[in-house]
Protein backbone atom coordinates (compact mmCIF):
# COMPACT_ATOMS: atom_id res chain seq x y z
CA UNK A 1 0.00 0.00 0.00
CA UNK A 2 3.13 2.55 0.74
CA UNK A 3 4.17 1.87 -3.03
CA UNK A 4 1.07 2.92 -4.68
CA UNK A 5 0.85 6.15 -2.05
CA UNK A 6 4.72 7.16 -3.29
CA UNK A 7 3.46 6.99 -7.09
CA UNK A 8 0.58 9.57 -6.12
CA UNK A 9 2.84 11.66 -3.59
CA UNK A 10 3.94 14.16 -6.30
CA UNK A 11 0.91 13.96 -7.87
CA UNK A 12 -1.28 17.61 -7.73
CA UNK A 13 -4.84 17.02 -7.71
CA UNK A 14 -5.04 21.04 -7.23
CA UNK A 15 -3.17 21.45 -10.25
CA UNK A 16 -6.17 20.26 -12.36
CA UNK A 17 -7.94 23.65 -11.06
CA UNK A 18 -6.28 26.59 -13.34
CA UNK A 19 -6.27 30.74 -12.33
CA UNK A 20 -9.18 31.50 -14.84
CA UNK A 21 -8.21 35.41 -14.61
CA UNK A 22 -5.21 34.71 -16.66
CA UNK A 23 -4.98 33.92 -20.02
CA UNK A 24 -3.07 31.35 -19.43
CA UNK A 25 -5.29 29.80 -16.82
CA UNK A 26 -7.72 29.71 -20.18
CA UNK A 27 -5.58 28.13 -22.29
CA UNK A 28 -4.80 25.56 -19.56
CA UNK A 29 -8.41 24.72 -19.21
CA UNK A 30 -9.04 24.77 -22.87
CA UNK A 31 -6.32 22.10 -23.58
CA UNK A 32 -6.78 20.20 -20.51
CA UNK A 33 -10.75 19.56 -21.53
CA UNK A 34 -9.92 18.93 -25.35
CA UNK A 35 -7.14 16.37 -24.15
CA UNK A 36 -9.71 14.70 -21.76
CA UNK A 37 -12.85 14.62 -23.49
CA UNK A 38 -11.63 11.97 -25.77
CA UNK A 39 -10.69 9.24 -23.47
CA UNK A 40 -13.68 10.14 -21.31
CA UNK A 41 -16.52 9.44 -24.39
CA UNK A 42 -14.46 6.71 -25.14
CA UNK A 43 -14.62 5.28 -22.08
CA UNK A 44 -18.34 6.57 -21.82
CA UNK A 45 -19.55 4.76 -25.46
CA UNK A 46 -17.09 1.36 -24.04
CA UNK A 47 -19.11 0.61 -21.19
CA UNK A 48 -22.57 1.29 -22.82
CA UNK A 49 -21.88 -0.96 -25.63
CA UNK A 50 -20.11 -3.75 -23.25
CA UNK A 51 -23.33 -3.35 -20.86
CA UNK A 52 -26.04 -2.30 -22.65
CA UNK A 53 -25.37 -2.70 -26.78
CA UNK A 54 -28.07 -1.87 -28.96
CA UNK A 55 -30.40 -5.04 -29.41
CA UNK A 56 -30.53 -5.45 -33.25
CA UNK A 57 -28.50 -3.85 -36.21
CA UNK A 58 -29.86 -0.20 -36.93
CA UNK A 59 -28.65 2.32 -39.00
CA UNK A 60 -28.84 4.76 -35.79
CA UNK A 61 -27.43 3.79 -33.00
CA UNK A 62 -24.23 1.04 -32.29
CA UNK A 63 -21.07 0.57 -34.01
CA UNK A 64 -21.80 0.48 -37.83
CA UNK A 65 -19.44 -1.89 -39.79
CA UNK A 66 -21.19 -3.62 -42.97
CA UNK A 67 -20.33 -7.32 -41.52
CA UNK A 68 -21.04 -6.65 -38.17
CA UNK A 69 -24.36 -5.66 -39.08
CA UNK A 70 -25.43 -8.42 -41.45
CA UNK A 71 -26.52 -10.65 -38.66
CA UNK A 72 -27.81 -10.79 -34.96
CA UNK A 73 -24.88 -12.57 -34.18
CA UNK A 74 -22.37 -10.60 -35.82
CA UNK A 75 -23.77 -7.70 -34.39
CA UNK A 76 -23.68 -9.37 -30.67
CA UNK A 77 -19.82 -10.08 -31.13
CA UNK A 78 -19.18 -6.68 -32.83
CA UNK A 79 -20.61 -4.84 -29.75
CA UNK A 80 -19.16 -6.79 -26.91
CA UNK A 81 -15.21 -6.37 -28.84
CA UNK A 82 -15.63 -2.89 -28.87
CA UNK A 83 -17.02 -2.72 -25.81
CA UNK A 84 -14.17 -4.30 -24.05
CA UNK A 85 -11.54 -2.67 -25.92
CA UNK A 86 -13.36 1.03 -25.92
CA UNK A 87 -13.70 0.70 -22.18
CA UNK A 88 -10.15 -0.83 -21.88
CA UNK A 89 -8.23 2.02 -23.83
CA UNK A 90 -10.70 4.94 -22.71
CA UNK A 91 -9.56 3.84 -18.93
CA UNK A 92 -6.19 3.83 -20.31
CA UNK A 93 -5.88 6.95 -21.53
CA UNK A 94 -7.99 8.73 -19.09
CA UNK A 95 -5.44 7.45 -16.46
CA UNK A 96 -2.15 8.60 -19.00
CA UNK A 97 -4.00 11.50 -20.05
CA UNK A 98 -4.38 13.05 -16.46
CA UNK A 99 -0.77 12.54 -15.27
CA UNK A 100 0.03 14.37 -18.81
CA UNK A 101 -2.05 16.95 -17.71
CA UNK A 102 -0.74 17.60 -14.08
CA UNK A 103 2.34 18.32 -15.53
CA UNK A 104 1.59 21.02 -17.89
CA UNK A 105 1.86 23.67 -14.69
CA UNK A 106 5.71 24.07 -16.01
CA UNK A 107 5.02 24.74 -19.57
CA UNK A 108 4.86 28.24 -21.47
CA UNK A 109 1.46 28.42 -23.05
CA UNK A 110 2.42 27.17 -26.20
CA UNK A 111 4.48 24.48 -25.56
CA UNK A 112 1.00 23.51 -23.77
CA UNK A 113 -0.83 23.73 -27.27
CA UNK A 114 2.13 21.86 -28.72
CA UNK A 115 1.87 18.99 -26.34
CA UNK A 116 -2.10 18.97 -26.67
CA UNK A 117 -1.86 19.01 -30.20
CA UNK A 118 0.19 15.76 -29.78
CA UNK A 119 -2.17 14.00 -27.56
CA UNK A 120 -4.74 14.40 -29.53
CA UNK A 121 -3.02 12.95 -32.09
CA UNK A 122 -1.92 10.05 -30.41
CA UNK A 123 -5.57 9.74 -29.36
CA UNK A 124 -7.24 10.00 -33.02
CA UNK A 125 -4.28 7.20 -33.64
CA UNK A 126 -4.98 4.82 -31.64
CA UNK A 127 -8.80 4.66 -31.44
CA UNK A 128 -7.99 4.45 -35.39
CA UNK A 129 -6.15 1.32 -34.69
CA UNK A 130 -8.63 0.18 -32.50
CA UNK A 131 -11.66 0.66 -34.88
CA UNK A 132 -9.39 -1.16 -37.24
CA UNK A 133 -9.01 -3.75 -35.05
CA UNK A 134 -12.17 -4.68 -34.73
CA UNK A 135 -12.83 -4.69 -38.26
CA UNK A 136 -10.55 -7.26 -39.22
CA UNK A 137 -11.47 -8.94 -36.30
CA UNK A 138 -15.23 -9.63 -37.04
CA UNK A 139 -14.31 -9.83 -40.96
CA UNK A 140 -11.81 -12.98 -39.88
CA UNK A 141 -14.76 -14.45 -37.89
CA UNK A 142 -17.98 -13.81 -39.83
CA UNK A 143 -18.25 -14.09 -43.89
CA UNK A 144 -20.05 -11.48 -45.62
CA UNK A 145 -23.48 -12.75 -44.88
CA UNK A 146 -23.15 -12.72 -40.98
CA UNK A 147 -21.93 -16.68 -40.72
CA UNK A 148 -19.53 -17.61 -38.46
CA UNK A 149 -17.10 -19.25 -40.01
CA UNK A 150 -15.80 -22.81 -39.24
CA UNK A 151 -12.76 -21.79 -38.08
CA UNK A 152 -14.88 -19.13 -35.38
CA UNK A 153 -17.60 -21.77 -34.04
Amino acid sequence: MDAIKGLFSDFDFAAFIPQLDTVLGWIQLVCRLCVMAGPLVLLGFGLLYLLNPPKEANHIAGYRFWWSMASLDAWQFTHRLVGMIWSGLGLLLTIIMALICNGWNRLEPLDMVFSAVACLLWELGLVGAACLGVNITVMVVFDKDGFRRKDYK
